[in-house]
């Protein structure tokens, strides 16, 4: 047997293996007997009869086709063994020949990140401002729900509330016909009604006739690029009437005693909402940048692996939809390699980020203690049982082996996060944090502290505990 291997740019290795007379004479006879085990030979036991005479009754071409399926699954089993080649996933076989047998295997092997200069990452976050329009509009909102409505004798206009009747035929379709139909110029009417304009400016009492063509790309494709003639008459026209904002207002629709506090507390909430949007882009965007400087390095089926997760995701997303993934597939007018190769920027974005997380874990030896994982399930089981769970079973779930990995990771990534975005804005990453205790305890405080709000914990060397 005579093996060569080369490893491939793109972390692959490809493995030729050749094999010798002697191996395949064995596997033949090997094949013979699993042949006439299965099938056996008349005046034989099963697996019993010669070479020979098995050949000849089932001829050397089925043998041969067992013998080298045989080898290439014990020829593979010997390339794994190979302790340069470290695989990362099941190798794809090509028979180059039959006889003697010839095979290559193509193996994706572990890939290769060198990480740029991470430490010379300098970011600070854009600052967060809520403007008193995003108030207003979270306002207008809770206007919009205690609004009254105000018969009006002028013509319809945007935001009216319109009661009408509906009668039309579109080309090869069934009539339509509806009675009191009620919608809100310029918000569910156009998804309802496309022809929303030819309501505009009628009066109570009005009939109007008319002719639509839908668009090609209408949602309901039954009715695209077709056309219908209408009847339409408006029987009721309302104007929504918003609550003024006053004290009263504010304490109708919230805890507060004046508009001025509930104004404030909705700029909190806005606040807090966009600091936490914030936090999480400005992450990202600091690992983009740890990415852009590192050099990647992956075998192509690892890119194809994220993309078919990432479908899958999208698919039992569809499914909660009450969808099925066919119908999914004819409404979006796209077929699924069109949808792989629209996920396939993010899921490649995805699988650098991924792997250069790794690389950081490994370089600033990122650790999860015992007590943390521990801590970390807890906080999960207490979380499932106030959703509903038994907290038996949520305990057994996380205390799962495969469970345990998963979230001793995610504690990893959390840890080289917080650790990636101090080191961009410039923050000690080591050190012991300023606690209350020390500011209230009687003895002096030591030097070298860190002030971070969000930890009030002892930190470890760097390398060790983040």
């Amino acid at each position: 047997m005579n093996i060569t291997k080369e490893f491939t740019p793109d972390r692959q290795a490809i493995v030729t293996v050749e094999v010798d007379e002697t191996q395949m004479q064995g596997a033949l006879k090997r094949a013979a007997q699993h042949v006439s085990r299965i099938r056996p030979v008349p005046g034989f036991r099963p697996g019993k009869a010669p070479y020979e005479t098995v050949e000849r009754a089932f001829g050397k071409e089925l043998l041969v086709e067992e013998a080298v399926e045989d080898l290439s699954r014990t020829m593979y089993g010997q390339v794994l063994n190979d302790t340069e080649i470290n695989p990362i996933g099941m190798g794809q076989l090509e028979i180059v020949q039959k006889e003697p047998p010839i095979f290559k295997y193509t193996i994706p092997i572990t890939p290769e990140v060198k990480l740029g200069d991470y430490h010379s990452i300098h970011m600070q976050p854009d600052p967060v401002e809520v403007t008193d329009a995003e108030v207003n509009e979270i306002i207008g909102r809770f206007q919009n729900t205690h609004a009254t409505l105000a018969p009006v004798t002028r013509t319809a206009q945007t935001g009216d509330v319109v009661t009408l009747n509906l009668n039309g035929q579109i080309e090869g379709l069934e009539t339509i016909t509806e009675q009191d139909l009620r919608v809100t110029l310029g918000d569910d009417a156009i998804a309802r009604l496309p022809f929303e304009s030819e309501i505009l400016g009628m009066s109570i009492g009005e009939t109007k006739e008319f002719d639509y063509t839908y668009a090609d790309d209408y949602e309901d494709e039954t009715v695209r690029g077709k056309t219908g003639y209408f009847t339409l008459a408006v029987t009721d026209l309302k104007e929504k009437q918003l609550p003024e904002l006053t004290d009263e207002f504010a304490q109708a629709v919230s805890q507060f005693q004046t508009l001025e506090q509930f104004q404030g507390n909705i700029r909190e909430i806005l606040h807090r909402q966009k600091e936490r949007d914030q936090d999480t882009k400005f992450a990202n965007d600091v690992l983009q940048a740890a990415v852009e400087q590192s050099e990647i390095v992956y075998a192509p089926v690892m890119l194809e692996q994220e993309i078919e997760h990432r479908l899958e995701h999208l698919q039992d997303d569809i499914k909660r939809l009450g969808l099925t993934w066919e119908n999914y597939i004819r409404f979006s007018g796209k077929t699924e390699n069109e949808l792989k190769t629209e996920l396939r920027p993010q899921a490649e974005k995805a699988l650098k980020q991924m792997l250069v997380l790794g690389e950081l874990i490994r370089a600033e030896n990122i650790v999860v203690s015992p007590q943390e994982l521990k801590d970390d399930i807890e906080r999960r089981v207490s979380e499932a049982v106030a959703a509903g769970a038994k907290e038996n079973v949520a305990r057994k779930a996380y205390n799962h082996k495969d469970a345990r990995e998963n979230i001793a990771f995610n504690l990893r990534v959390n840890k080289i996060m917080r650790r990636l975005v101090a080191i961009a804005k410039g923050e000690p990453t080591s050190g012991l944090i300023l606690t209350p205790e020390m500011v209230r305890g009687e003895n002096a405080i030591p030097s070298g502290l860190i002030t971070d709000p969000d930890q009030v914990r002892r930190e470890l060397d760097k390398g060790l505990n983040s």
